[in-house]
């Protein structure tokens, strides 16, 4: 009995330590696919993240990363499935849900983007990016309160994101909410001088509420930029 009961401690130890070591060598795989992907070689990185899933197949921050990998290299089948094998793994981490939900996105899929993003906001709720992107979703599908909401809970989260303001700029532009708009491009371009899309937009609603002159000075800084749009819209405003 002794000896039976050795041999299967010792069984045990070794598969706890073949455990151990596929999930340092699958941590090892992950963080080398990451830095691939920060220098953009996705299919390097999905090469090396094959081997991190290999590894240890439950390696949710694995199957993310390659996800994401292969959405940016259109190939949305295989990104499907890593979130899908992602949630699985573990559904109490949000980034799957988040990624699948930009997935759904590029598809045009609003209303299933709509679900994961939502589940992400449940498991992240102080993500800015995370309403940031739903309330972009609700804009496209016409609800400018729900889109408001998300917005404004965007900017409390993180009120040093110009994008924030720009898309919430842009709803409010949308509902001739001129003023509103252009405090908020305001903010846009106080937060990143080189926004040509803000400085544009703002001289569209500065120029919608009868401040041409303002106007045509965003018009023209949006040109400087390279913002090809505003051209025809000296042409037509500032002659």
């Amino acid at each position: 009995m002794k000896k039976y009961k050795s041999v299967l401690l010792a069984g045990c130890l070794s598969g706890l330590l073949f455990w151990v070591s596929g999930c340092q060598t699958s941590s090892k795989h992950l963080e080398e696919g990451r830095r691939l992907m920060r220098e953009n070689k996705w299919k390097e990185a999905v090469a090396e993240l094959n081997k991190a899933v290999e590894a240890n197949p439950s390696n949710t921050e694995a199957l993310n990363a390659r996800g994401v990998a292969y959405f940016q290299l259109k190939d949305y089948q295989n990104a499907a499935l890593d979130y899908d094998q992602a949630i699985a793994a573990d559904s109490a981490v949000y980034l799957p849900f988040f990624n699948r939900a930009k997935l759904k996105l590029a598809q045009n899929d609003f209303e299933a983007a709509i679900r994961d993003f939502s589940k992400a906001t449940q498991l992240a709720p102080d993500s800015a990016e995370v309403f940031l992107n739903r309330g972009f979703v609700y804009a496209q599908l016409h609800l400018p309160q729900q889109a408001s909401a998300d917005f404004d809970k965007a900017i409390q989260l993180d009120n040093d994101n110009p994008e924030s303001y720009y898309v919430r700029g842009n709803l409010k532009l949308e509902q001739k909410d001129f003023g509103a708009a252009i405090l908020d491009y305001e903010k846009a371009v106080g937060l990143r001088a080189k926004f040509p899309e803000a400085f544009f937009n703002m001289g569209l609603a500065q120029n919608m509420s009868g401040n041409r002159e303002a106007a045509c000075l965003h018009f023209k800084q949006a040109q400087k930029l390279g913002y090809a749009d505003a051209k025809d819209a000296i042409e037509a405003f500032c002659k």
